[in-house]
């Protein structure tokens, strides 16, 4: 883990307040229920066809089929995405990295952002995750899914984006 990944303070060498560079994770919880939902649909299925004895039939093998290659696929996905998700607040920009399958993370400068908000699916509701939506002045808006803590996460960019928006205008 580097110094980019750290929630610390960073050394402070110069005059003037500490800078605080602060990075969310995606939430494990919300990835992974998805998939915890499926598996147990289809277990709970396959065990009912097999105890009232219909465990050779075609609609048991497609149950078997979901729970041997669906699963796993579902898990290594939720994984990719747990590890590649985030969002880092730098000095003049912010780091969005919106997970698997996007290779590389969007840098967005806090001038360029013209609104923020939060959105939540049925896992997030449950889980208390959300998707931090970034408007921006000429681009498409950049969806940060999964978030751990998206409250906490769109106060501080919105804070750092008024304050950037008062030095500007003090200037």
């Amino acid at each position: 883990m580097d110094s980019a990944d750290s929630p610390i303070d960073d050394m402070h060498t110069g005059p003037g307040p500490a800078r605080r560079q602060v990075t969310w994770r995606a939430s494990a919880l919300a990835l992974f229920l998805p998939t915890v939902v499926v598996a147990a649909g289809y277990g709970g299925l396959w065990l009912a066809l097999s105890l009232a004895g219909r465990g050779n039939g075609a609609f048991a093998r497609v149950c078997l089929m979901v729970l041997v290659i669906g699963v796993p696929c579902l898990l290594a996905y939720a994984g990719l995405r747990l590890s590649t998700t985030r969002l880092a607040l730098r000095g003049a920009h912010l780091e969005a990295h919106p997970g698997f399958p996007v290779r590389d993370p969007v840098i967005v400068a806090y001038a360029a952002v013209s609104g923020l908000s939060l959105r939540r699916g049925l896992s997030g509701w449950i889980t208390g995750a959300g998707s931090l939506v970034i408007e921006r002045d000429t681009q498409a808006p950049l969806v940060v899914p999964g978030l751990a803590n998206p409250d906490a996460a769109l106060a501080a960019v919105s804070e750092r984006v008024a304050a950037l928006a008062a030095r500007a205008s003090r200037d």
